[in-house]
């Protein structure tokens, strides 16, 4: 575990972003670690660099613009072009991983054990979680098909596997054999503004799952619309503990191979 005192980490996020992640890595770990919100995307890695991190987390909006700082990526984060962790090696080299994906992975195959096999993923957004669960849930679950559902139907997105685009409207018309996981993965619901996606809610039905990533309230609007329904629902607070886990490896692992001969 990184203990040292010159270990620093951080997160970059947007203006209105109310974290768990500073205080989660503060308590839980013992860490120094700050939130940063970036003043010009032009002097993103010379201001992080100026603050010695040796690693940082990546949240809303960034997960995608960062990619561009990046010397090299994982494969998952390769592939879906979003990441939320970065590592900072003691030559100045950025490394980006995915560590929504990995969790997700995680969390996607204990729901299996848990419910019925769901016949279809919907996931609202298009966005770096958005992708990052599809892209686990492809790993996972290859034969079932997966639809985004997005204000932009038809949109090319950064993603390998094979998918479609639809509006919300077109929800209505979806022909579902088996209920489907609904997954929530757009930024509507989050505090302090707690809006509804333009999910027709009505749809939902007792025997879908719905999973909903955004942790900050649990459960979140649409999460208690849906219970109402009587659907299964899921909240993204074990998401959100799992790919900070999975970060604090990462960075653990590249303390012990890069940072530790030079404490």
């Amino acid at each position: 575990m990184l203990t040292f005192d010159f270990v620093k980490l951080g997160l970059v996020a947007g203006e209105k972003v109310l974290s768990f992640s500073p205080l989660y890595f503060r308590r839980i770990y013992g860490l120094p670690y700050e939130q940063y919100v970036p003043h010009s995307l032009t002097e993103l890695k010379r201001e992080i660099t100026g603050k010695g991190w040796t690693g940082f987390n990546v949240t809303t909006p960034y997960k995608e613009v960062v990619s561009s700082f990046l010397d090299e990526s994982s494969e998952e984060a390769a592939a879906i072009q979003a990441v939320n962790v970065v590592s900072i090696y003691p030559d100045g080299r950025w490394r980006g991983d995915n560590t929504d994906c990995l969790a997700a992975r995680y969390i996607l195959s204990e729901m299996s054990e848990v419910y019925p096999l769901w016949g279809h993923v919907l996931i609202m957004g298009t966005g770096g979680a958005a992708r990052a669960v599809a892209y686990a849930h492809a790993e996972l679950f290859p034969n079932i098909p997966i639809t985004f559902i997005s204000r932009q139907p038809g949109r090319r997105l950064p993603f390998p596997l094979p998918y479609e685009v639809i509006s919300y409207d077109d929800c209505l018309n979806l022909n579902l054999d088996k209920p489907p996981l609904l997954v929530q993965a757009t930024p509507l619901g989050m505090f302090p503004e707690l809006l509804l996606p333009p999910f027709p809610i009505d749809l939902i039905q007792p025997e879908w799952l719905v999973w909903d990533i955004i942790y900050n309230p649990n459960p979140t609007p649409f999460l208690v619309r849906a219970r109402a329904r009587g659907a299964h629902i899921e909240s993204g607070l074990r998401l959100f503990r799992k790919q900070a886990d999975y970060a604090l490896e990462i960075w653990s692992d590249i303390w012990q191979k890069h940072y530790k001969r030079r404490a």
